[in-house]
């Protein structure tokens, strides 16, 4: 199965990670689903190369790990299935990730190696193992009486989100957001290239990330605190863009009709944020007027919104994400294609 990859998947969230990783499949490629668990989802896809392999590793913050599918089987099967294996590189490891019964994962992985050991044999070969670093690690993921085989390609290294959490910083404030939720979102955005702005900008967590994959960023607030802070945070990030202070129900005075690639934003709300005295609801509403206005045909938005706001506007609604900031506070992240 060349073009078949098995994604391992962050079980932070019901909904966002499939969410990011179908987004920024269809920037590369066009995919199918072929099967979707709780903790994985395998897709078949017309590319496969490293440059392919290198845009999701450098963009996806809810995936755990990209393998390349072989195959499938019931458990009752597994020594026939193993004998079909296709030839591998040496050394090797075999590894069992078991869902439902954690503890016995030693022990198969033990059964399940041994089977590999004995295949290779009588093929004529010698078993080389190494567990740190093997040229090929085979990875069955077992859930129920089934059994999903594969090759691990990479993991994706999440230590550069941890260096961007907002303590990290320069500038922060109690309302700056996870760099990880932030990178989904501008990933739901589908751009890899183009303009793309945050009319709420705050801290800038949401241009760091979007800087980071290369967009042109441009940043508006109302609060003078705010504009200096984001591009401090930018400036020590290495990164570029336009920020400056104004409104986001007025954006077509700065920047014309349909300027924008894309707009990501969390916009101010909960006790910690600053409306400067607006209505919630209007200062959403309002904007949004503003927001379509300034967006380009067939872009999208993607905002975060409090569960018992009313959003009014003409742009379709793609998908919603639910989720809980704290115990009295949820979210939706709202996709919206113009």
């Amino acid at each position: 199965m060349k073009n078949v990859f098995l994604f391992v998947l962050s079980g932070e969230h019901k909904t966002l990670p499939i969410a990011e990783l179908e987004a920024v499949l269809s920037l590369a490629n066009d995919f199918d689903l072929l099967e979707t668990k709780k903790n994985f989802a395998i897709y078949k896809t017309s590319r496969s190369g490293s440059r392919f392999l290198k845009i999701l590793s450098r963009r996806l913050a809810l995936t755990h790990s990209i393998h390349k599918f072989i195959g499938s089987c019931y458990w009752k099967d597994i020594e026939k299935f193993l004998n079909a294996l296709p030839k591998f590189e040496m050394p090797y490891r075999v590894r069992v990730r078991l869902y439902e019964n954690k503890e016995k994962t030693e022990s198969l992985e033990k059964q399940i190696g041994g089977l590999v050991s004995e295949i290779i044999k009588r093929s004529g070969r010698k078993p080389v193992i190494k567990l740190e670093k093997p040229k090929t690690s085979l990875e069955f993921f077992i859930t129920g009486n089934e059994v999903y085989c594969c090759s691990k390609i990479l993991e994706i290294d999440k230590k550069p989100f941890a260096d961007r959490r907002p303590r990290k910083k320069p500038f922060v404030k109690p309302v700056s957001m996870d760099p990880r939720i932030a990178r989904v979102m501008v990933n739901l955005s589908r751009k890899d290239s183009g303009r793309i702005l945050d009319p709420f900008c705050g801290t800038g967590g949401i241009l760091i990330e979007a800087g980071i994959i290369g967009l042109k960023l441009f940043g508006v607030d109302r609060d003078e605190e705010m504009v200096k802070g984001c591009k401090r945070n930018l400036e020590f990030f290495n990164l570029k863009g336009e920020v400056r202070e104004g409104d986001a129900r007025n954006l077509e005075k700065s920047f014309g009709g349909n300027f924008f690639d894309g707009i990501v934003t969390d916009p101010p709300y909960g006790r910690l944020s600053s409306t400067k005295g607006s209505d919630t609801e209007s200062l959403y509403n309002e904007s949004m007027v503003s927001i379509e206005r300034v967006l380009k045909p067939g872009s999208f938005l993607v905002m975060a919104v409090p569960t018992n706001i009313n959003i009014k506007t003409k742009m379709k609604l793609i998908e919603i994400h639910r989720e809980r900031i704290n115990r009295s506070l949820e979210r939706n992240i709202m996709v919206y294609r113009k």
